[in-house]
């Protein structure tokens, strides 16, 4: 080896995005975007963005996961944070470790006890499907909180 050479190895390439078998891009914890981010097959996103989403399938935000910007698509799961409005032709579902802050536009919302939710949940919205039955309901803090159950369940009635 010559003086003053050291065998130093290149540092390894950053981990594209992964597909798992059920055919679901994972984009990983580690990447930070800031913009918009456009879609046409399932994503689970794990990454940081600054901007909007707009999906035309399935989106999970997962436990690492936080967007600030509004999001659109036909599903949607929150795991991790979002700060604005979710937009879905379908359904949203708010998973127990979520922290929504924002508006929810979609004719079916799930909201898992345990979850922190604040905004207002619209299933009347031009996107949500034809048929449903209208409701609006505005809650503030964790659906742990008693009076922020029966809220919700006497809006659903």
């Amino acid at each position: 080896m010559s003086k003053g050479f050291e065998n130093k190895a290149a540092p390894p390439a950053p981990a594209p995005a992964r597909e798992t078998s059920s055919g679901t891009c994972v984009l990983g914890p580690t990447l930070h975007f800031k913009g918009e981010l456009y879609g046409e097959e399932d994503l689970e996103f794990q990454g940081q963005l600054e901007g909007s989403i707009e999906h035309t399938r399935s989106l999970s935000i997962g436990k690492d996961g936080g967007v600030t910007g509004n999001i659109r698509a036909k599903f949607v799961i929150v795991e991790g944070r979002v700060d604005g409005d979710i937009y879905a032709s379908e359904s949203v579902s708010v998973r127990a470790s979520a922290k929504v802050k924002g508006n929810i536009f979609a004719p079916r919302v799930g909201i898992a006890d345990g979850a922190n939710f604040s905004g207002s949940i619209d299933m009347n919205h031009k996107g949500a499907a034809a048929g449903s039955r209208p409701a609006t309901v505005q809650v503030q803090g964790s659906l742990s909180d008693p009076a922020a159950e029966r809220l919700l369940t006497k809006a659903a009635v």
